[in-house]
Order: structure tokens, then sequence, then C-alpha cells
């Protein structure tokens, strides 16, 4: 069938369903609206508290914490279990700041080395014997209980995914409501800005730990054997 032809028919359908309807020409559909609801602000306590039930109901454990020396503290006892195992840590400014790496060798922990400096498949095999991976995070989503990370921090995704514990350093401003907070808020980023990824941990085998912290300083939870959490 030709294409005057095709369309011919199509037109011919158009105008019976017209004199169907008693109309002579196409209406304009009306605008939609937008798709994504206003913002609903919420209490920075209803929030912690909902992103910890949320996070809690898949078996994460999420610990809150107030300073640098709990955090520390309070990661040291989440990997005493994986001690004969290297630690591995993201390249965050964050624990570069707090010196995170020396603050855990001097509790007995074995630290990977620069991750940079290895080629793709002794990466992946370095990480994979790690007995834990420590990130931090971009945002947490409160009614999901699973949090974003920026894939623009090196390797971060990587010690996240292949240790079999991954620990995730949280502050409670980071904690959005919904995923469309975390959209809109994105949304107004200039072009460029690093890509996120939303990691939904409910997906992922029971058999996986993690850890998602809150860490409660003026500075700065992928939940992953037997699920820990902290909240920082």
């Amino acid at each position: 069938m030709s294409e005057a032809v095709r369309n011919l028919d199509q037109n011919s359908v158009l105008d019976d369903v017209r004199r169907a309807l008693g109309r002579t020409a196409t209406w304009p559909p009306k605008p939609l609206e937008g798709f994504i609801e206003p913002t609903i602000k919420a209490d920075a306590l209803e929030l912690i508290t909902r992103f910890t039930e949320e996070a809690t109901a898949v078996r994460a454990q999420v610990h809150r914490v107030s300073d640098k020396l709990q955090f520390v503290d309070k990661l040291a006892e989440i990997c005493a279990a994986d001690r004969g195992h290297e630690i591995a840590l993201s390249k965050t400014e964050l624990f570069a700041e707090i010196d995170l790496g020396s603050e855990l060798i001097a509790r007995g922990f074995s630290i990977s080395p620069e991750l940079d400096a290895l080629d793709h498949d002794s990466l992946i095999g370095r990480l994979a014997n790690c007995g834990a991976g420590v990130t931090a995070v971009d945002y947490a989503i409160a009614e999901t209980g699973t949090i974003v990370l920026s894939s623009d921090e090196p390797n971060a995704l990587l010690v996240s995914l292949l240790p079999p514990v991954h620990i995730a350093l949280l502050r409670s401003p980071q904690i959005m409501a919904s995923l469309d907070e975390v959209i809109s808020r994105l949304s107004n980023k200039p072009r460029g800005s690093k890509p996120l990824h939303h990691s939904d941990h409910r997906s992922q085998s029971d058999q996986r730990r993690g850890a998602g912290f809150e860490y409660r300083s003026t500075r700065p939870e992928r939940i992953a054997r037997n699920h820990s959490g902290l909240n920082v």
C-alpha cells in the first residue's frame, strides 16, 4: 500500500470519528499537569526515623554517632569479625579530612592501598577479597530506606558492590523524604554535574551485609552477610 493511500485511509478514519463525536475539527489536547508532586517538608527527626524504619525492615542495621571518634569506633566494631581482611575505602574527600585510613590502621586493620593505581582486573580481584567496603553517599531516601551514590567518586560503586560488607557514611541533612525530592534537587543542578546512582539494597541477596551511618558533624547505605548500618 502506497504512502498516499495509507494517509487517505487514516484521514478517512479520523473524519468518521469526528463526525461520530459531532466535531468538524481536531481539538488540541489539554496540557498535562507536572508528574512530580510538590515536596512536603518533613521534620529532620521524622526523616531519620522513617529512613531507619525502612532500612531495618530489610535487615539493615542503622547506627547513629555524634562525632568522628564514635564513627571510627563503630566502624571498627562492625569490621572486627573481618579483621583478617583488608578494608576498602572510597576516595571521598571526607575520609581524607578525618584521616580515616590512619585511624583504622591504628586500630589494627589493614587498608587497601591506592586503588587508582591498579588495572581493572587487579582492582576487581582486590576488592572482592576485602572484608568490607566503606563509602560516603550523596542522598538517602526516607520512604524507601535506600541511598544514592555518585559515580563521580573514583571506584565508589565498585567499593560498595564487591566486598561482602558495604558501610556507608550518611549525614542526616542528606536524607530526603522521597525519590521525587532527589530528582527535583538534581534537576536544579547545572549541566555537567556528576551522575548519581540510586541503590536499592532490597533487591540484593539476604546473604550480604551493609552498614549506614548517621554522623552528626559540621562536615560530612546500600545495604549489603547479616546487614548492619551506620547513620552519620
